[in-house]
């Protein structure tokens, strides 16, 4: 009998409003009130933003262009604050921002892809010689060089993948080779006198803006897509983080890989076909510039928004970057020098600060952690969260029921 009594007793203080039975619901609804909590000099309240979003290890590229505008705004203002800067800035880089995406595909897979710069000179090449020489069509052309550059993925994937030559090396050598076929085909000399048909395709568009940022647009909200809410995005990045747990898992890495060089392939030989179309020209050094400032952007950019390559992160990238470049220019500071030397600082700046942050700090700053607003870190001292504010929240810290580490009130006396 006093079993069964006892055990209508414990059933008794189990129900509780609402039906629910749990420890966590009783001291929240019944001991204590939201409104009546003491405070005391351990509460680790947070601020309601969520300032880690703000740092600048993660949209440091944000606070990075606002530095350019206030700089040229001072500087430059008559030539800076006008539409035709900026319009240029945006039309001349959109095939730049369509090669740094086609090269964030193997570098989230883990391997690197060197002969995108070759890729850009022999397809814009083919594309030339076939129009002016062989009499192809644009839309004939067009498709042969597009299809040149999946050849060359393919090749490049067989290497990396059967041959299992380090992807560096054997994208290195192949640009080389594409240099050398691109001069050949060439005859080393500019290929001119492309119909216009063919440089309708990077013309104006809207408000002087040239079709080729409405493609790299498209391309971006298609890849953010793909990398972003797809499974292919999810493996893809699986095997560039960690290949081998991820075969073991089940991914096929091997064709994540062979696929990923194809994609950036692609992307290169339809930079140098947008190339073409844009100058009116070609040659066989063409795609020599838009090496460096790809895995500038590509690497930059992955220290924004996700700490991993991302899309808008190397869009971002690309035009804070530009503009950088551009102000500098109409400030006068040299017109040959200045985006190199801008891009390979950014390159090394980039590289090197996210190996600090992985080595040094864990991916963290001390200052920057889940308790960034208690009053032991810097913004609750900036700002005074969790500081007592009366006499009894600072004698309530020092009973022995007190618990720190408890932010529900499971700690508070009923």
């Amino acid at each position: 009998m006093k079993i069964d009594e006892r055990t209508g007793e414990v059933k008794g203080r189990l129900v509780l409003e609402k039906n629910k039975l749990t420890r966590r619901h009783r001291v929240k609804s019944k001991r204590t009130e939201r409104s009546k909590r003491v405070d005391s000099r351990f509460d680790t309240r947070r601020s309601p933003l969520k300032w880690k979003q703000f740092h600048p290890r993660n949209i440091g590229v944000v606070y990075l262009l606002g530095l350019i505008w206030i700089i040229f705004s001072l500087w430059v203002p008559d030539t800076w604050f006008q539409w035709l800067t900026h319009r240029s800035v945006l039309n001349q880089n959109a095939i730049l921002v369509v090669v740094a995406l086609g090269l964030l595909i193997p570098l989230s897979a883990g391997v690197f892809d060197l002969s995108i710069a070759g890729s850009i000179s022999a397809a814009s090449v083919i594309a030339g010689w076939g129009m002016t020489e062989a009499g192809w069509s644009p839309a004939l052309a067009i498709a042969l060089a597009l299809l040149f550059g999946l050849a060359v993925g393919a090749l490049n994937g067989f290497l990396v993948v059967k041959v299992h030559i380090d992807s560096f090396i054997a994208t290195l050598g192949m640009s080389s080779v594409l240099v050398a076929f691109a001069v050949w085909l060439s005859n080393n000399r500019s290929i001119l006198g492309f119909p216009d048909g063919f440089k309708a395709l990077t013309s104006g568009f809207a408000f002087g803006v040239n079709r080729t940022v409405v493609i790299a647009l498209v391309i971006a909200f298609v890849m953010w897509f793909v990398l972003e809410h797809t499974a292919a995005g999810r493996y893809l990045f699986a095997t560039g983080g960690a290949r081998e747990a991820a075969r073991l898992a089940g991914v096929q890495t091997d064709r994540y890989i062979f696929g990923a060089l194809m994609c950036s392939a692609v992307f290169a030989a339809l930079g140098g076909v947008l190339l073409a179309s844009q100058f009116g020209s070609t040659q066989a050094q063409s795609g020599a510039p838009y090496l460096l400032p790809a895995f500038a952007a590509a690497f930059l950019g992955a220290t924004q928004f996700k700490r991993r390559f991302n899309v808008w992160g190397t869009v971002l990238a690309v035009f804070v970057l530009q503009s950088g470049v551009k102000g500098l220019q109409l400030a006068g500071v040299g017109t040959t020098w200045i985006e190199g030397l801008f891009f390979g600082v950014a390159l090394i700046v980039a590289v090197g600060f996210s190996s600090y942050r992985k080595r040094v700090h864990g991916g963290q700053r001390r200052w920057w952690r889940r308790e960034e607003s208690g009053p032991d870190y810097f913004l609750g001292r900036l700002l005074g969260w969790g500081r007592p504010k009366t006499e009894e929240s600072a004698s309530n810290a020092q009973q022995w029921w007190y618990d720190p580490q408890d932010r529900e009130g499971h700690h508070l006396k009923p």
